[in-house]
């Protein structure tokens, strides 16, 4: 047997894993014979522990190495994922089997399949990028800038969404066809950046956040999604008076007609008369948003002030809404969770793992 699959096979061995909650994932989610995957990091101790590349499939942890997974797709049973090693590195997986790819300084954000070829965006250091097949094509260099998101269309091509850094220093939210780049809406004076990409009916759907002047608050975000180049601004649920400071939007999915979008709150929080945060005040909460319109998740207790939950990837099947983020617990900021309708569920033990799901995927 190959050294490297026997070490890879007993490496899952050890590490893999049922989570805590006594209610499974199957007894939740009407799953209809698909799988949910779950994907992030995990760490194996506190404070000094390893974080590892992990997935959770229907709640059982699969770990495939030192590093973590930023993204996720699944086809005919073959996991893609890709993310960095214990190197720092940007890679991909497929079935487990890593292929580091080209660049230095590289970092990785989302996966897509294509036939048999695959579509990594993310960047290098010298500005963005995406690899077919480990094979880099630049994108916008000598300059501050990242590809977020990937998709490949019907008609072969090939669509990414991100930032670039103008020379006034503004972020400008941008998509790149091929590799020819065209600026996307943003706010008067503000910024904008792109953290996802879907295709809803061939036609490219991004996802992320706008940031527009504010007196008081200065740059004051929202969750944003474009389709096309005509931009949707969501609801925050309230303003800074009402110690909101914003909304950012980090994973989106379309269905049928309808837009969604994951992300969070963030909270200006009350202080007291000395200028002392208050107990309990939540700093950062999760949310999604369904056509602009805000909807609240649960999250965990406020831990330290300010940690209470936050999503980042959501899936639409059957009229059922899955999404993947993080949650509090009583000694811990961050734990992987899934909510499925709204219903919070811990991947991981409360009280042994810091975790994150980062993206999500129904196959």
């Amino acid at each position: 047997m190959n050294r490297f699959f026997f070490n890879f096979i007993i490496l899952i061995l050890v590490l893999s894993c049922t989570k805590d909650d006594t209610d499974s994932i199957e007894g939740i989610l009407d799953l209809d014979g698909k799988n949910l995957y779950a994907a992030g990091y995990y760490i194996d101790s506190y404070p000094n522990g390893t974080q590892y590349a992990t997935y959770w499939l229907n709640g059982t942890r699969t770990v495939l190495g030192e590093g973590e997974i930023s993204d996720i797709e699944v086809k005919d049973g073959v996991v893609y994922a890709t993310g960095y090693d214990e190197n720092w590195d940007a890679v991909y997986w497929v079935d487990g089997v890593k292929k580091v790819l080209q660049g230095n300084d590289t970092h990785a954000h989302s996966i897509f399949v294509n036939n048999s070829d695959v579509y990594v965006a993310g960047s290098f250091s010298n500005g963005s990028c995406y690899w077919k097949n480990g094979t880099k094509i630049n994108l916008t260099t000598n300059a501050d800038s990242e590809a977020f998101g990937i998709a490949v269309n019907d008609n072969g091509n090939i669509i990414t969404g991100g930032y670039y850094m103008s020379k006034h220093h503004y972020l400008v939210p941008a998509r790149w066809n091929g590799t020819k780049r065209k600026n996307m809406t943003k706010p008067d004076g503000g910024d904008a950046e792109i953290y996802d990409l879907k295709l809803k009916d061939n036609i490219p759907v991004f996802f992320g956040m706008t940031m527009r002047q504010n007196n008081m608050v200065g740059l004051l975000p929202k969750a944003s999604y474009w389709v096309n180049n005509k931009r949707t601004d969501c609801e925050n649920g309230g303003t800074w008076e009402d110690n909101i400071y914003g909304g950012e939007g980090l994973g989106g999915f379309t269905d049928g007609n309808d837009i969604f979008l994951a992300g969070n709150i963030q909270h200006i929080g009350n202080v007291d008369s000395d200028g002392n945060p208050i107990e309990g005040e939540p700093g950062i909460t999760p949310h999604y948003w369904k056509n602009g319109q805000l909807f609240d998740l649960p999250g965990g207790p406020v831990f330290d002030n300010y940690w209470v939950g936050g999503a980042r990837d959501i899936f639409v099947k059957d009229g059922q809404i899955i999404i993947g983020g993080w949650a509090s617990s009583k000694t811990h900021s961050q734990i992987a969770v899934v909510w499925i309708n709204s219903q919070l569920t811990y991947l991981e033990d409360k009280n042994m793992f810091p975790s994150i799901v980062n993206s999500i995927f129904i196959e």
